[in-house]
């Protein structure tokens, strides 16, 4: 499933229990509001793993950081986990800078294709 949600676009896909969430453009407030609600309907599913790949993003603030905080506190709450995959070096440098590394699962990992 592919949404469109001003500067940002998240393409969805589903493989049993586990969700791969792929942000392109920018995590602007459109999108911010829009991830949440993709979020939100994950939330009923529980135990699954909710992949996010930002390498797709040119741009991440810091209301877009907290958009990702929130939804792994929620995932967390219904037993699943939160994954951001493709970490490019700013996304790693901005969760550096505000004190965040380490509090969500990053890789740097390249998408698959």
């Amino acid at each position: 499933m592919r949404v469109d949600a001003g500067a940002l676009t998240m393409s969805v896909r589903r493989s049993g229990e586990d969700t791969l969430i792929e942000l392109t453009g920018e995590l602007d407030t459109a999108g911010r509001l829009r991830f949440r609600e993709q979020v939100g309907e994950l939330l009923g599913r529980g135990g699954g793993t909710v992949t996010v790949d930002v390498a797709g993003l040119r741009s991440i603030d810091i209301p877009g950081l907290a958009a990702l905080l929130r939804a792994d506190l929620l995932l967390r709450r219904v037993h699943s986990e939160l994954r951001v995959s493709s970490a490019t070096p700013a996304f790693t440098a901005l969760l550096r800078d505000t004190g965040l590394d380490g509090r969500l699962r990053v890789s740097d990992a390249t998408r698959d294709g």
